[in-house]
């Protein structure tokens, strides 16, 4: 019992990302939940027209709440409309997206809310988020405690660095923080304005004015899907894409979308990466990520430039494009001496989609989270018999 006892009473690590919610306990090396951040409301069609036969019977019955969530929710995606309840701010579905995985997790039942809550935020979150988080999870559902700790700090710590450069590519949103011996500052990161969601509709763009294929509707999440399999990057795109045209077929893949139509993409996906180095391309006048990177490491001291190109970290679910790596590698060596450039290394880790909840987990494993409790001053442990139970150790706060 008392093994089974302090499974139950490790912290939780949640990741509240815009494209996947991902929620486990601390010390395993995935967390049990990855699913998409997003509901729907089954009141919501996408055809609103009652002429549609069976529709209201394939997803209204007397055992269906009026939201699905996640990877149910993603089951109706041709029949209900999807939302995402970050870029929304809906912090109610949230709640309720949160307690209908929580509940999948197996805990006892005499060990529901018991559990501190360490939940990853990206740098850029204000306070009011952070407190409506408070709200939600030491308030109404009455956790014992909560800490909040930076994404790319996670990152750091799950390769074992405390130098580096993070890029963040994410589905929404993209970041690019640079830490030196642990240490960051304001002026030392940034928010860079292209995500996946921005290389999706791009490469939609790319299918649907090409009068070769024929194709007059894509599905944005099949689109999204394509466009996670089949990226690639390469050194000189222009070069490429002209042998493309005089007759290479090492690019070719044949795709067939759900209707049956079959084509063949080439060029399509050595461009799909291409706004990341030439903004224009998506009509933002903005600098590419390698002139970033650039700008931020020197930020720093001359004499850190290299510690810090020699960690530049790749994470966030678009940086799996295949090859990115070696393309920006040689991208932000342009922008540096030659003897710096050769010196430059750009870490790809494996599973780096998931790199910042994996570095919370190694954090706690660690026993490095000392520091940054938030304590619920109304909790109190018990169990069913109304029995209190040993309360979570009180831990230093720490505002940051």
């Amino acid at each position: 019992m008392e093994n089974e006892k302090e499974e139950f009473l490790r912290p939780l690590i949640l990741d509240i990302g815009s494209a996947n919610f991902r929620l486990g306990f601390a010390g395993d090396d995935l967390p049990d939940i990855i699913v998409p951040s997003i509901y729907t409301d089954i009141t919501d069609p996408i055809y609103k027209s009652d002429n549609i036969s069976g529709l209201k019977d394939i997803v209204i019955s007397k055992n269906t709440e009026k939201h699905l969530y996640g990877s149910e929710a993603l089951k109706y995606k041709d029949i209900l409309n999807n939302h995402q309840f970050v870029i929304e701010k809906n912090y109610n579905v949230l709640k309720k997206f949160f307690l209908y995985y929580y509940h999948q997790l197996g805990i006892e039942q005499n060990f529901f809310f018991q559990q501190p809550l360490i939940v990853l935020f990206p740098f850029t979150s204000s306070e009011n988020d952070k407190k409506k988080m408070q709200q939600i999870f030491l308030d109404e559902l009455n956790f014992p405690q909560i800490n909040f700790l930076t994404f790319s700090d996670c990152v750091l710590s799950a390769i074992g660095k405390n130098t580096g450069v993070v890029i963040n590519l994410g589905e929404q949103n993209s970041f690019v923080s640079t830490y030196l011996h642990g240490f960051s500052n304001f002026s030392a990161r940034d928010f860079f304005p292209i995500a996946g969601k921005d290389l999706t509709e791009y490469f939609m763009d790319l299918i649907l004015f090409n009068k070769k294929y024929k194709i007059n509707y894509i599905d944005k999440w099949i689109a999204r899907e394509i466009k996670d399999r089949s990226s690639i990057c390469v050194f000189n795109p222009k070069e490429t894409k002209k042998k493309i045209e005089e007759g290479l077929s090492s690019f070719d893949q044949e795709i067939q979308l759900p209707d049956g139509c079959i084509f063949t993409i080439n060029y399509e996906r050595i461009m799909i990466p291409e706004p990341l180095f030439n903004p224009n391309r998506i009509h933002l006048d903005i600098i590419e990520l390698p002139k970033m990177i650039a700008d931020l490491v020197k930020t720093w001291n001359r004499n850190d430039w290299l510690e810090l190109l020699q960690n530049i970290i790749l994470c966030g679910g678009t940086s799996l494009i295949k090859d990115l790596g070696k393309r920006l590698k040689v991208e932000v060596g342009k922008f540096f001496s030659e003897k710096i450039r050769d010196e430059i290394k750009v870490i790809t880790p494996t599973g780096r989609d998931d790199m910042g909840w994996i570095g919370a987990s190694i954090l706690y494993s660690r026993g490095l989270i000392t520091k940054g409790w938030i304590e619920n001053p109304n909790f109190q442990n018990k169990n069913q018999n109304g029995e209190v139970i040993s309360q979570p150790p009180s831990n230093e706060v720490d505002e940051d």
